[in-house]
């Protein structure tokens, strides 16, 4: 998918989507609960950032802001 950047008028694509501990182990205080820590985690590619990521929740918020801008699907 492919976003538009209005504030510094980048693209970036969507690469993949992941959880927050991934391939790790969370921390001793998360295992009691073990969905507390776990937040859903895009990986991108900015024409300006290059590789960056972002928590699903605030890419969100930025779309709703109209800050970020959904261009649509490859």
């Amino acid at each position: 998918m492919f976003l538009y950047d209005v504030t510094d008028k980048s693209i970036t694509i969507l690469i993949r989507r992941f959880w927050s501990y991934e391939g790790l182990e969370p921390p001793t205080y998360a295992v009691r609960d073990p969905d507390f820590f776990k937040v859903w985690v895009w990986e991108t590619v900015s024409s300006k950032e290059g590789k960056t990521y972002w928590s699903e929740g605030g890419l969100l918020n930025l779309i709703k802001a109209d800050i970020i801008i959904v261009l649509g699907d490859i």
